[in-house]
């Protein structure tokens, strides 16, 4: 599962360099919160968008591994509990019946 994560990995970045060769020359005029950028590279501007990008899947992705992390801290404590109480059972003297 991870070489097929690479190669995507791979494969988009090759398509971002591969876009922004293609378009080195476009200049756009950006606006990002009211602040005005004109003049800029193309290029640049995808570079940018690529890095907040990976930035936002970085914060998120650190979110879910941190609920994955606890969950499993629950489960195998949970885990545990039940391993000492099934000992316990399993110690339990037999009790004949008449």
């Amino acid at each position: 599962m991870r070489f097929v994560g690479l190669v995507f990995v791979i494969l988009i970045i090759g398509f971002m360099i591969g876009f922004m060769v293609l378009n080195s020359q476009a200049r756009v005029d950006l606006d990002i919160f009211g602040q005005k950028v004109n003049d800029m590279s193309l290029a640049v501007v995808c570079f940018y968008a690529f890095i907040a990008g990976m930035i936002f899947v970085l914060i998120f992705a650190l979110a879910d591994e941190i609920v994955l992390r606890s969950s499993l801290h629950r489960l195998r404590k949970e885990n545990r509990n039940l391993r000492k109480e099934l000992n316990a059972l399993r110690n339990l003297p037999f009790e004949e019946s008449e």
